[in-house]
């Protein structure tokens, strides 16, 4: 098992997806209802991803983890980081995959760790909108509380699409003046 990072561009200082969520998606047809379905491969942590978030095998947290750790551990800028936040979750899950990759980070790096600092106003989710639509996220994520002292701060999501979600929290973090450095890490990112 292994990972190909991936430089991630945005409103953050550094930013990284530890790999490609599929590395193919073949069209196979249509199921019962007319939706379309797929064939897909996917890279080791989009794999343990999928089976993570969609499958609820929550005991893949830890090979996740196990995955990302060597990475984690050479990305010299996490040693500055005061505290580790998930993007927060659209869709109302027992278990958010973000939040725990989040906390377990944040335990690895010895950082603080908050899932109550950010939140998402909207409901919709930002994959399941257009280009067009995405423009109209502005807005829909809010800061319930200024830091107390300067921080760094270090964002995870699970999956990377256009980034439209993580620019906006990077855009809300940035009027707090007490923040300084954000990054940015997931654990994985689609091909389109």
């Amino acid at each position: 098992m292994g990972i190909m990072p991936i430089t991630l561009s945005g409103s953050w200082d550094e930013g990284f997806a530890l790999d490609v969520h599929t590395t193919s998606s073949i069209f196979t047809g249509e199921d019962v209802y007319g939706n379309p379905t797929f064939d897909k491969q996917y890279s080791d942590m989009g794999l343990l991803l999928y089976s993570f978030k969609y499958k609820y095998e929550h005991d893949k947290l830890f090979d996740i983890i196990a995955l990302a750790k060597p990475f984690i551990a050479e990305w010299k800028a996490l040693t500055e980081v005061d505290y580790v936040l998930p993007v927060p979750p659209t869709k109302a899950r027992v278990f958010q995959p973000a939040a725990e990759v989040a906390r377990e980070i944040a335990t690895i790096i010895g950082a603080g760790y908050s899932d109550d600092i950010l939140i998402k106003k909207s409901l919709t989710q930002a994959k399941a909108l257009t280009d067009t639509d995405k423009l109209k996220i502005e807005g829909t994520i809010e800061k319930k509380r200024d830091a107390t002292r300067e921080h760094d701060m270090l964002l995870i999501d699970d999956i990377y699409k256009t980034g439209t979600t993580l620019n906006e929290c990077v855009k809300v973090l940035r009027k707090d003046q007490k923040i300084k450095r954000i990054y940015v890490l997931t654990l994985t990112k689609t091909r389109t």
